[in-house]
C-alpha cells in the first residue's frame, strides 16, 4: 500500500465508522441519500437482466463518487500533487496551440486560399462538364473516348487554382489577344511568365508546410498530447475508484471491514502508480521537441517562397518600366 503523502499524493486513510440511522424525514431531503438508492436500484435492476452486470459495481461507484462531487456533498476528496495540476495546465495550452495553429494553417490544404473568385470559376466549368457530358451521349463509343481523352489532356495543362496562376493565365491570353510584338502585349507576356512562376513557388510553399508542418503538428496531437491526456482521464478514474472504496469503508459493518481496508490500500496504489504514469507522460509531451522543428520548418517555407517572389518581381519591375518609359517616349513624340 501507498503511504499516505508519498510521492506528494495526498492519500487520507477513511475512518470506520458505523452509519448512523436515519429517519424518514431526514432522508426525504438528503441528496446522497437520493443518489445512493437511485444507483443501487438501477445496479440491482441490471443484475437481474443480465449477470455479467453484477461485475459493475466498481463502475457505479465511480459514477456515485462523481455525482456526489457535483453535488458538492462527497467528503474527503484525494488531493493531487501541485506539481500535476500544473503540468495539466501546460499540456492543455500546449495542445491549445497545436489545435488553432492547424486550423489557421490548414488553409494552405486548400489551394485556392488566395484566389475565391475560382469558386465561380469551378462552378462555370461543372455546367460546361454537365452540359458536354449530354452531348457526348449521342456520341460513338470510339468518338466518346476521344473527346474524353482530349477533356482530360485540356485538365491536365490547366494552371493551379491560385491568384498568381489566374494572373498569369489572363495575362497570358490577354498577350495573344493583342500581339507580343505591342509593347502592351510583351508587358503581359513577361507578366504571364514570371507569375506562374511566382504562383509556383507559392505552390511548393504550400506542399512544404502541409508535409512539415501540417502533418507532424496533426500526428503530435493525436500521439504524444492525446496519450498524455488518456493518461490523465485514467488518473480521474482511478481516483474516484480511490474515494469510493473509502466511502464504502467508512460505512462498512465490522465484518466488512477488512476487506473493505484492503480494498482502500489497492487503490491507493493504483492511484500512485497512475498519477506517476501521466506526469511522465506530460513531462514528455512538454518536452518534445519536434513542434519547434515543425515551426522551423513553416518560417522556412515560407521564407523560400518570398524570396524567390521577391527575385522574380525585382526582375520584372524594371523590364516593366523601360517598355513603360519607351512607349511613353513614342507616344509624347507622336503628339508634337
Amino acid at each position: 500500500m501507498a503511504q499516505p503523502g508519498s510521492e506528494g499524493i495526498k492519500v487520507v486513510d477513511a475512518e470506520n465508522n458505523t452509519a448512523a440511522p436515519t429517519s424518514p424525514s431526514s432522508s426525504a431531503i438528503n441528496p446522497n441519500l437520493v443518489l445512493n438508492n437511485a444507483l443501487d436500484g438501477f445496479a440491482n435492476l441490471s443484475s437481474k437482466f443480465n449477470p455479467f452486470a453484477q461485475k459493475l459495481g466498481k463502475g457505479f461507484g465511480q459514477v456515485r463518487q462523481y455525482a456526489q462531487e457535483r453535488l458538492g456533498t462527497a467528503e474527503d476528496i484525494t488531493e493531487l500533487p501541485q506539481e500535476y495540476k500544473d503540468l495539466e495546465k501546460r499540456v492543455d495550452a500546449l495542445r491549445s496551440v497545436h489545435v488553432n495553429l492547424l486550423k489557421v494553417a490548414r488553409t494552405y490544404n486548400q489551394p485556392a486560399y488566395d484566389y475565391p473568385v475560382q469558386i465561380q470559376e469551378t462552378l462555370v466549368g461543372l455546367t460546361g462538364t454537365m452540359a458536354s457530358q449530354f452531348q457526348n451521349l449521342a456520341l460513338s463509343p470510339a468518338e466518346r473516348a476521344q473527346t474524353e481523352q482530349q477533356v482530360q489532356q485540356d485538365e491536365a495543362k490547366q494552371h493551379p487554382k491560385t491568384l498568381s496562376h489566374a494572373i498569369s493565365r489572363v495575362a497570358g491570353q490577354g498577350a495573344e489577344a493583342i500581339g507580343v510584338e505591342e509593347p502592351l502585349g510583351t508587358a503581359l507576356f513577361k507578366l504571364a511568365t514570371i507569375n506562374e512562376k511566382v504562383g509556383n513557388a507559392r505552390v511548393k510553399m504550400d506542399q512544404d508546410i502541409i508535409a512539415k508542418f501540417n502533418q507532424p503538428m496533426q500526428t503530435t496531437l493525436a500521439t504524444a498530447i492525446e496519450q498524455a491526456n488518456k493518461a490523465r482521464r485514467n488518473v480521474q478514474s482511478v481516483r474516484l475508484s480511490l474515494d469510493a472504496c473509502k466511502a464504502r469503508y467508512r460505512s462498512a459493518r465490522p465484518e466488512r471491514s477488512d476487506a473493505a481496508r484492503l480494498e482502500v490500500e489497492q487503490a491507493e496504489d493504483q492511484f500512485v502508480a497512475a498519477v506517476e504514469e501521466a506526469t511522465s507522460l506530460m513531462k514528455i509531451a512538454l518536452e518534445n521537441p519536434e513542434p519547434l522543428r515543425n515551426l522551423a520548418d513553416f518560417v522556412h517555407a515560407q521564407v523560400n517562397y518570398y524570396k524567390e517572389a521577391q527575385e522574380l518581381l525585382s526582375e520584372l519591375a524594371p523590364e516593366l518600366d523601360e517598355i513603360q518609359v519607351t512607349q511613353e517616349s513614342i507616344y509624347r513624340q507622336s503628339r508634337e
